[in-house]
């Protein structure tokens, strides 16, 4: 898994380099509706976003709601709220969502997981993680992890079921291959379902998780949960980078705009203050009378980190916007790829923590000189605050 975060962070920034910006489109918005083909892979984000159009190479999408109205001729990776595949993949689909639907074919691999899932595909391996799970045939082995699981359709291949709560078998199901189910109770098999291959049923007395379930549990978990955190930040991003323009601008031009010197001073400005605050809440937690001192630093202190994480990703987009696309505004699109790449590139050992780290100590360091200045040089707001 680790390899694989290490190639998406490599695959990321050669996707960022100028000469491979021509090989992608990427679009970003509130309410995005693809009416025109790209001749290339198509990167979305958005809150609302519908596809209606042929795609002729791969789709990567993150929003709120997603359509998938027209055909997608490579692979699928999508994220949201509610996800909706109408259409055929000719590639695999892979999909994180609260409510996911799919109801057209698959020619590759569909990989799911949501809090309700109802597919009907002919996939050749499908693999579903789930609360509630309706699944209609599909063109290879299955194997569910749920709650409440339902089958119907023909299957081409063995079923494996893990359900937490229970097993139904529609009229006619029919399942070319071997049916194995752990569940609390008997799975409900009509007598027109047909099986081809042996029925294996664990039962409650075996419910426990053997050790290769528990680990597929935990990778399946972590990656929900690696998923849910880069969307959470991405939106973050996005929210300060539109809801405080002016804000986040200033930010950016004193830590872009200047010499690396200054950037290298922004940079020990931010240490200074996340490595000595704990130090002074400590010390100011010994003595009655700065116990409530200490509680509104150490508060403003985690405010502050907060801070710091979130406008190293706008930072991020900004030196992008700057480098690709020569444009000093700071917009929360270019946010939101800035998030993005810091996050992927994070997971590099050594370098890709480095390079966030010093840009979450510039960051910071920004923004406790904005503060300083607005505090304490309201008289001469145009001047720069100097920290040599």
């Amino acid at each position: 898994m680790k390899r694989s975060r290490i190639a998406a962070a490599i695959l990321l920034m050669l996707l960022l380099t100028p000469g491979a910006v021509s090989a992608a489109t990427l679009a970003s918005a509130r309410t995005l509706v693809i009416s025109e083909a790209p001749a290339e892979n198509l990167y979305l984000a958005g809150t609302d976003i519908t596809v209606t159009v042929p795609l002729p190479a791969d789709l990567l999408a993150l929003g709120g709601t997603l359509s998938l109205s027209a055909p997608v001729a490579g692979d699928a990776l999508l994220g949201g709220g509610t996800v909706s595949v109408l259409h055929p993949v000719e590639g695999d689909v892979r999909a994180v969502g609260g409510q996911i639907t799919v109801s057209a074919p698959i020619t590759g691999d569909l990989m799911l997981a949501g809090g309700s899932v109802v597919a009907s595909t002919t996939a050749r391996d499908t693999r579903i993680i789930g609360g509630t799970v309706r699944l209609t045939g599909s063109g290879g082995p299955v194997v569910i992890y749920g709650a409440d699981v339902t089958l119907s359709g023909n299957f081409d291949g063995d079923v494996e079921i893990i359900a937490s709560d229970r097993i139904t078998l529609a009229e006619g199901t029919r399942i070319a291959g071997t049916f194995e189910y752990d569940a609390p109770q008997q799975a409900a098999i009509p007598a027109s379902a047909e099986i081809t291959g042996a029925v294996t049923y664990i039962g409650d007395s075996s419910y426990l998780p053997t050790i290769e379930q528990a680990k597929t549990f935990a990778l399946a978990g972590a990656s929900v949960l690696f998923v849910v955190k880069v969307i959470a930040v991405l939106i973050l991003a996005g929210l300060f980078a539109g809801l405080f323009p002016v804000f986040s601008q200033r930010v950016a031009d004193k830590a872009l705009s200047r010499t690396p010197g200054r950037f290298a001073l922004l940079g020990l400005l931010g240490f200074g203050m996340v490595f000595a605050t704990p130090m002074l809440v400590l010390l100011l937690m010994v003595s009655f009378v700065g116990i409530g001192v200490a509680f509104f630093l150490g508060t403003a202190y985690i405010l502050l980190l907060m801070l710091g994480y979130i406008y190293a990703g706008i930072l991020a987009g900004a030196a992008l916007s700057r480098g690709l696309m020569k444009r000093t505004q700071v917009t929360w699109k270019f946010a939101l790829l800035g998030m993005l790449a810091l996050y992927l590139i994070s997971v590099v050992p050594v370098v890709g923590g480095l390079v966030s780290f010093v840009l979450f100590l510039v960051a910071t360091g920004s923004i406790i000189s904005i503060l300083f200045h607005f505090a304490f040089t309201r008289e001469t707001p145009e001047e720069p605050l100097e920290i040599e």
